[in-house]
C-alpha cells in the first residue's frame, strides 16, 4: 500500500500545484468584477479581503480528497447557519443549480482524459471502485470544495453566482489540460502505460463548450430532467471515448464480453467444431477464411441493418421482457447462411451488438426501475442497436436523441411501486404508444425521434396541467380577481399539502386556514401560482409547521431561539399583507409564541441505557420511536455525509408501513430548521425529513436512492464498471 500511498500523493501535490492557481485566479477576476458593479461592490470587497483564506481552505479541502483514498480521517462537514430566514428567494438555489449545470457540463467536455484517469487510479486500488463519488479529479469534488471554501464569505446570491462562473471559467475550462497531466503521472509509475482511449479533438471540445446550457427552472427540476439535443452532434459521428474505451476493456480481456456467449475473438478459424451461430458472432474473422467447411462472408452494415429490422419482426423478439439480442443474432446469422457460406460479422459491429446487449441487460437489472418500464424499454432494444451501428456517438453523447428518448421513458415512470394496474395508466398508454410507434416507423432520421420525444414531453406537460387546472387558469391576472372562490380554494389546498402532522395543535391549524390563507391568497391574486414569492412562502409554513412539531432533536432549541424573531417578523408582515387588524393579528403570534414554547418548553431528559436501543433492532420491530430516543450519528457517519451530499431533484425510495414503499423526489433543503422536503410526482409534499432522520433511514435501509444519474447513464456506468472487473 506504500507504493499506492506515494503516487496518490505525488498526484496529488501536483494537481494542487497546477489547480491552486486557477482558483487563486477565478477569485481575483470574481472580486475585481464584483468591486466594478455597484450592486455587488460590497460583496466584491468582502472577497478580495478574504480570497487567500478562500483558497487555503480550497487548497485543504482539495487534498483531502486525495488523502481519503489512502488514509484513515474523516471529513469535516461546513456548519450550517441557521440563523437566516426571510420572505426572499431561497438563499443560494440559482447559484447552487447553476454550480451543478457546471459540473455537468465540465464532465462531458473532458471525457477523454478524465475517463483515462479514473480508469488508471481505479486499477490502483482493490475492493473500491473509484467514480464520481470518491474521485478527487472529478468536478463535483472540486467544485463541491470550492463551494465548502467560499461558504463563510457569506456572499449574496449574485455575487455567488458571479463567483461560481469565474470558477467555471477558470477551472472547469482547464481541466482537460490538468487531468492530462495527471495521467502522465500515473503513466510514469507505470499504471496502465498502454491505455488506449481515441483522443478528442481540440476544436470539438472548443465547439461543445461553446454551446449554451439548457436553463432549467429551479422548481421544475426536482421534476424532471430536461435534456437537450443536437441532430447534428448526433449525427455527425462524434467522438469515441466511451465506445473505445469499452472495447479497450473487453479486448483486454481476450474477449467480445457479450452476454449471449459470443466467441473468443480471433478463435473460431481453428474450431471446426463451434456452433454456426456462435462462429458467426465472432468478432475476429476475416471475409474468405474458412471456418468447418464454410466460407466466411462479412455482412455490410446496410444488410445487418436490414437482418436486424427482420428479427422485429419474429414474435420472441416482441415479446416483453429480458432479450439476448446476441444470441439471437447469431441465431439469425445462421439460418441465413448455407452448406457453403457462413454469413457473420466484423469485429466493429461484434464490438457494438455486445455492448448493445451489456447495456440492456445492465437496464435490466437496475432496481430503481420499475418491471412494466423495462418491458417497454426492452423493446427498444433492437432499434438502439441499429441506430449505434451506424452511429457509435450514442455511446458518447448524453444529449443523443435516442438516448434522450430512453431517459424520458424512465424517468416518466419511476414513481411507480405498485404495477399491478399499471397498464390502465394514461402515462404508461403513452408510453406504450410512443415505443410501438418508434419501432414501427424509424427509418434512420433522428429528426424523427426528436419529433418523438417533443411529443411525449407535451403529453407529460398536458397531464402535470390536467391535474391543476385550477392554477393554469388562474394565471392570467384579469380571470383572477374574477375568480376569486377558486382562489381561495387553490390557496387552502396547498397549505392542507403542506400539513403532515396528524397532531398538529388545533390553534396552529386554524391560524394557517385563517388569517395566513388571507395572506396567500393576496400572494396568488397578485402574482399567480408559483410567482417569485410562492417558494418563499411555501418555505415559511414549512418552518412554521416545524417549530409546533411534537419531535424534537437535541439541538432543535438553540435552533428555535435563533429563529424565532425572524419567523414572527415574517408573519407579522404577512398578517399585514392580509390586512388582518393590528390587534387580532398580535393577539394571534401571541398565542402561536405559547404554542411553541409549550412544544419546547421541555427538552427530553438524558435517556439511560436502557432507554436506547439499537437503531437496527429498533427496525426490525418497527417499534415506532421518535427520532429524539435515538443516539445522534457522528458527522463522520459515512451515511450523514452522503445525505449532505444529496442533490435536489434525487428520487429516493421510503419505506412506510411494511413492505409498502413510496417514491418522491427532493425538491428543497431547507437549512433554516434542517428539513429535507420531498414531493410526489404531482409535486405535493409527502414526505420530510431532517438531515440526521434521513441518515438513521439510510443507514438501516429503509430508505434508498433511486435515482441520481439518467437511466443510460447509470447503465453505462455499470458496464464499464462489470469489465474493469472482469
Amino acid at each position: 500500500m506504500a507504493e499506492v500511498k506515494d503516487i496518490v500523493f505525488a498526484v496529488r501535490d501536483t494537481m494542487s500545484a497546477e489547480v491552486c492557481p486557477l482558483v487563486q485566479s477565478a477569485l481575483d477576476e470574481a472580486a475585481k468584477s464584483m468591486r466594478n458593479l455597484t450592486a455587488t461592490s460590497l460583496d466584491g470587497q468582502q472577497l478580495f479581503d478574504a480570497k487567500q483564506d478562500v483558497l487555503q481552505r480550497f487548497r485543504t479541502l482539495f487534498e483531502a480528497n486525495f488523502d481519503h483514498l489512502v488514509v484513515e480521517k474523516s471529513k469535516q462537514t461546513s456548519v450550517l447557519d441557521y440563523g437566516s430566514l426571510s420572505l426572499v428567494q431561497e438563499d443560494d438555489l440559482e447559484a447552487i443549480i447553476a454550480m451543478e449545470g457546471m459540473i455537468a457540463h465540465a464532465r462531458n467536455c473532458d471525457i477523454h482524459h478524465y475517463l483515462c484517469f479514473t480508469t488508471r487510479l481505479d486499477s490502483m486500488f482493490f475492493g473500491t471502485r473509484i467514480d464520481e463519488s470518491n474521485n478527487p479529479m472529478d468536478p463535483e469534488q472540486i467544485g463541491d470544495a470550492f463551494k465548502d471554501s467560499l461558504q463563510p464569505v457569506g456572499l449574496k446570491p449574485n455575487g455567488l453566482l458571479m463567483v461560481y462562473r469565474q470558477f467555471n471559467s477558470k477551472v472547469f475550462h482547464e481541466l482537460e489540460t490538468v487531468l492530462e497531466k495527471a495521467n502522465e503521472i500515473l503513466i510514469a509509475h507505470g499504471i496502465m502505460p498502454d491505455l488506449d482511449i481515441a483522443s478528442r479533438q481540440k476544436e470539438e471540445i472548443k465547439g461543445k463548450r461553446s454551446k449554451p446550457r439548457p436553463k432549467v427552472d429551479p422548481v421544475e427540476r426536482a421534476f424532471s430532467k430536461e435534456e437537450s439535443w443536437s441532430g447534428s452532434e448526433a449525427s455527425s459521428g462524434g467522438s469515441q471515448q466511451l465506445f473505445s474505451m469499452m472495447q479497450t476493456l473487453m479486448r483486454s480481456m481476450g474477449a467480445n464480453a457479450g452476454t449471449g456467449g459470443a466467441g473468443t475473438q480471433g478463435s473460431a478459424a481453428g474450431q471446426g467444431n463451434e456452433s454456426g451461430a456462435a462462429a458467426a458472432m465472432t468478432g475476429g474473422l476475416q471475409s474468405g477464411m474458412m471456418v468447418g467447411g464454410r466460407q466466411v462472408e462479412l455482412l455490410a452494415t446496410d444488410k445487418l441493418v436490414s437482418l436486424l429490422e427482420r428479427l422485429e419482426q419474429v414474435d420472441n423478439l416482441e415479446s416483453e421482457g429480458r432479450q439476448n439480442i446476441t444470441e439471437s443474432i447469431g441465431k439469425q446469422l445462421e439460418a441465413d447462411s448455407d452448406d457453403n457460406t457462413l454469413q457473420a460479422i466484423d469485429g466493429q459491429s461484434s464490438d457494438v451488438i455486445n455492448v448493445i446487449n451489456l447495456l440492456y441487460e445492465a437496464i435490466w437489472e437496475d432496481s430503481s426501475v420499475p418491471i412494466p418500464v423495462k418491458e417497454l424499454l426492452g423493446r427498444t432494444q433492437i432499434t438502439a442497436l441499429k441506430i449505434a451501428l451506424k452511429d457509435s456517438s450514442f455511446f458518447d453523447s448524453e444529449s443523443h436523441p435516442m438516448r434522450v428518448l430512453i431517459n424520458e421513458l424512465a424517468t416518466a415512470g419511476i414513481s411507480w411501486t405498485e404495477t399491478q394496474d399499471v397498464h390502465q395508466d394514461p402515462v404508461y398508454q403513452q408510453m406504450d404508444k410512443t415505443v410501438a410507434t418508434l419501432i414501427n416507423d424509424y427509418k434512420g432520421d433522428s429528426t424523427y425521434i426528436e419529433e418523438l420525444i417533443e411529443e411525449f414531453q407535451y403529453f407529460k406537460r398536458r397531464q402535470l396541467l390536467s391535474n391543476q387546472e385550477t392554477e393554469n387558469s388562474l394565471m392570467d391576472a384579469d380571470e383572477r380577481a374574477e375568480r376569486l372562490e377558486d382562489v381561495k380554494h387553490y390557496a387552502r389546498e396547498k397549505i392542507v399539502e403542506r400539513i403532515l402532522d396528524p397532531g398538529l395543535s388545533e390553534f396552529v391549524r386554524e391560524f394557517l386556514d385563517t388569517l395566513f390563507h388571507k395572506f396567500l391568497v393576496q400572494v396568488i391574486l397578485r402574482e399567480g401560482p408559483g410567482g417569485v414569492s410562492w417558494k418563499p412562502v411555501m418555505n415559511t409554513i414549512d418552518v412554521l409547521l416545524w417549530t409546533v412539531h411534537s419531535e424534537r432533536t437535541a439541538d432543535d432549541l438553540d435552533r428555535f431561539l435563533k429563529l424565532k424573531p425572524r419567523l414572527l417578523i415574517n408573519l407579522k408582515k404577512a398578517l399585514d399583507v392580509a390586512e388582518v387588524p393590528e390587534e387580532e393579528a398580535l393577539a394571534a403570534l401571541r398565542e402561536l409564541q405559547h404554542v411553541q414554547e409549550e412544544c419546547f418548553k421541555s427538552q427530553e431528559p438524558e435517556e439511560s441505557a436502557e432507554e436506547l436501543e439499537d437503531f437496527a433492532a429498533w427496525m426490525a420491530t418497527a417499534k415506532p420511536i421518535s427520532e429524539h430516543e435515538l443516539k445522534p450519528l457522528p458527522e463522520d457517519d459515512e451515511h450523514m455525509q452522503e445525505v449532505t451530499k444529496i442533490p435536489i431533484g434525487i428520487w429516493m425510495e421510503f419505506q412506510v408501513e411494511g413492505e409498502q414503499t413510496i417514491r418522491c423526489t427532493l425538491a428543497a433543503k431547507i437549512d433554516t430548521i434542517d428539513k429535507y422536503v420531498f414531493v410526489n410526482s404531482q409535486g405535493v409534499k409527502v414526505v420530510e425529513k431532517s438531515r440526521m432522520g434521513l441518515a438513521r433511514e439510510l443507514k438501516a435501509g429503509t430508505v434508498k436512492v433511486i435515482s441520481e444519474a439518467p437511466l443510460i447513464e447509470r447503465a453505462m456506468e455499470t458496464v464499464i464498471g462489470k469489465l474493469r472487473n472482469a
